[in-house]
């Protein structure tokens, strides 16, 4: 999901069949030294696998507040 996808809201959308599970990760960006960027595909897949380890139902990569920091 997008930086400005409203998990809380998207989950209570999504019709899960019994027996399945369903995890949502989004995907958000770094703040260093003042300036902002997008996530590399490496902190991307390390945030995947931790939201998989963990078990987390709703699991944010990066940051996505504050809105107007985002790159």
């Amino acid at each position: 999901m997008g930086s400005s996808t409203d998990l809380k809201k998207t989950v209570q959308d999504v019709d899960i069949p019994s027996g399945c599970y369903y995890r949502q990760v989004q995907l958000g960006f770094v703040i260093e030294n003042g300036h902002s960027r997008w996530l590399t595909h490496k902190e991307i897949s390390h945030g995947i696998i931790d939201c998989i380890q963990k078990d987390t139902l709703l699991y944010v990569v990066g940051t996505v507040e504050p809105w107007e920091f985002r790159p």
